[in-house]
């Protein structure tokens, strides 16, 4: 039998490192990783094919999870919970001219306008500390968390028009945009700049299908808001800026501009307000069905969206085989941050309690650098 969750004891650790893109290749990414000199041919690469928005972001996540005992304040269905997770994401669209702008400077837009808009980018990380309830039997739960938020960078460009003059002297900013980060204070990364409250639930619901099982699973994650601290900075312009008497060439600091807070506020010029800034976490929902049929064979379909610039709907189907002590999975996956993927994925039972998991959502990004994107999930589960 595969353990779970009816164990009088569950100690389960998940892990997630992923980024995925519309149009950035792994080959930039690998050489804005390593840094310096990327050539001409291979920004071009990762250019995008259309004058649509382009997506991308990564996920950096870490998740410990404990659930014990018999009864909660005298309640035989259900038990206490506790987990503390790390966060680290990204989310980002940004319009084709902007990625030129960024990689190639406006020295080819003479007499003419770039559209650098519409963008968004949203950069948070930070930590939640959570306490709730599970059901013994179906493993829902309801849990409430603390979030101490470290850092975060966001900006919303509804318009950023540049034009720039034949000679390269005159150039015209048409700019309305909100951005915000948190304070830099030169301390330590880990330091709370923020505190905040969340919530998270998971409702499993059995249902029955002929000779066999159909799971429906619904759920949300950090389901709250972060209060950032008095020293938080904020821009919010909508307005024209001009520049006068100054060449064509290099004439904004555009490195970094496509994912950098500070790049963006440098290049533009703009003055910062400080005060504390309310936003809401980067919350998850989703849901899942799965049916048992037989020889061994699971199919599920998952569905989640998570609130972050970039990020669209996340559709997976999947199939998974358990044979003795083991299970593989193969699955295929469109949305989030990119397009298509093909994954895989294995599991093993480990001294009857302990649960080892394996997943590759993306195989051809993990060979491949001519692909978008690469991830990895690993998860660890102790039962007794």
């Amino acid at each position: 039998m595969w353990p779970g969750h009816r164990s009088a004891h569950m100690l389960r650790w998940e892990t997630t490192a992923m980024y995925d893109a519309t149009a950035l290749r792994n080959d930039l990414i690998s050489a804005l990783w390593r840094g310096g000199y990327i050539s001409r041919e291979l920004r071009q690469r990762s250019e995008g094919t259309s004058n649509s928005t382009q997506r991308g972001g990564y996920a950096l996540e870490s998740t410990l999870s404990y659930a014990w005992g018999g009864s909660f304040i005298g309640l035989e269905t259900v038990r206490p919970r506790l987990s503390v997770s790390y966060r680290d994401l990204l989310g980002l669209r940004y319009s084709t001219d902007l990625y030129r702008a960024t990689f190639f400077g406006n020295a080819d837009h003479e007499n003419d306008v770039m559209h650098l808009a519409p963008s968004a980018y949203e950069k948070v990380r930070y930590q939640v500390f959570g306490f709730g309830v599970e059901h013994k039997e179906t493993g829902s739960y309801l849990m409430l968390h603390a979030v101490s938020g470290q850092d975060l960078g966001a900006a919303i460009i509804a318009e950023a028009d540049l034009f720039t003059a034949t000679d390269g002297r005159y150039l015209r900013l048409e700019l309305d945009g909100d951005h915000s980060r948190s304070a830099d204070d030169g301390s330590s990364g880990w330091r709370s700049r923020g505190i905040g409250a969340a919530l998270s639930f998971r409702l499993n619901t059995p249902l029955h299908m002929g000779k066999h099982a159909l799971d429906l699973s619904l759920g949300g994650e950090d389901l709250g808001e972060v209060y950032w601290n008095d020293r938080s900075l904020r821009v919010k312009r909508d307005t024209t800026i001009l520049y006068d008497g100054i060449r064509v060439d290099d004439v904004l600091d555009l490195d970094g501009v496509l994912i950098d807070g500070d790049g963006l506020q440098d290049t533009l010029g703009l003055a910062y307000t400080r005060g504390g800034v309310l936003r809401p976490l980067p919350a998850k929902l989703f849901a899942s069905l799965s049916y048992d049929a037989a020889f061994g064979m699971r199919y599920s379909a998952e569905l989640d969206y998570r609130r972050l610039p970039g990020y669209r709907p996340h559709v997976v189907v999947g199939a998974r085989h358990t044979y003795r002590q083991n299970a593989f999975r193969a699955e295929a996956s469109f949305g989030g941050f990119g397009g298509w993927r093909a994954g895989l994925g294995a599991e093993r039972i480990l001294c009857q309690r302990l649960v080892l998991e394996l997943r590759v959502p993306n195989v051809i990004g993990m060979v491949s650098e001519n692909a978008r994107g690469r991830a990895v999930m690993l998860s660890l589960g102790l039962y007794w």
